[in-house]
């Protein structure tokens, strides 16, 4: 495991060629400016990116329209739909979710809680958006259609602790658990849990992507 940057950063979101993500600095007196790179898999390098390729990234071409009714562009969790379309879970808005049709316009609005608490993560596997519930060391399957709980991992004897975030691949979620400093792995057709990998730290984010694998732990981003 190698560091590839080190500082603070808030969010990992996957590309096709690898990851941006956001990140903070001090610049003066104590007054935090926010900044935004890109890691590309293949060469290890990173930049420096705009605003709105961090944007374009995790908000999808209609970027301007979406984050019109956002609470924070930062802690909102996205999911890329087909024929263009966006899911949206608006954390910081009790978990207020938008789903958005191809051109940025608004389909539906609903929210989506477990025991008065909003998800802190959400992805998509089968036409179903599962969401992690860090206080309650829950996953939770929702039906796309109708936003309904069909299925719940976890609980008062979880394999979860502080389970912050889930990235799905092919079948299998992994789970970053902040309180066990563990990623867990769930296969979602068998539901078969195992412990993935251990660190000495919380680990808050993992994602893959060209056959590399990145954690975000609490000083900053490694490559598996």
């Amino acid at each position: 495991m190698k560091r590839i940057f080190e500082g603070a950063v808030y969010d990992m979101v996957k590309r096709t060629d690898g990851f941006v993500f956001s990140c903070r600095t001090e610049v003066f007196e104590g007054e935090m400016l926010m900044f935004y790179k890109t890691v590309d898999a293949q060469s290890g390098i990173i930049a420096d990116v705009s605003n709105n390729i961090y944007l374009l990234a995790k908000f999808g071409a209609n970027y301007k329209s979406v984050i019109k009714p956002v609470s924070n562009i930062i802690t909102a969790k996205t999911i890329s739909l087909p024929s263009g379309k966006l899911f949206l879970c608006d954390k910081d808005a009790g978990g207020k979710c938008y789903l958005f049709d191809g051109t940025g316009g608004i389909l539906w609005t609903g929210v989506i809680q477990y025991r008065e608490c909003v998800p802190s993560d959400i992805a998509l596997y089968n036409n179903c958006v599962w969401a992690s519930f860090i206080e309650h060391n829950v996953l939770i399957r929702f039906n796309l259609a109708t936003m309904r709980e069909e299925l719940r991992i976890g609980g008062t004897r979880s394999p979860f602790s502080k389970p912050r975030s889930i990235f799905i691949e092919g079948n299998n979620a992994f789970v970053s658990n902040v309180g066990s400093y563990s990623l867990t792995k769930v296969n979602l057709d068998t539901y078969a849990v195992e412990d993935y990998c251990q660190f000495d730290r919380s680990v808050k984010s993992y994602l893959a992507v060209a056959d590399r694998e990145y954690v975000l732990l609490d000083d900053g981003i490694y490559e598996l």
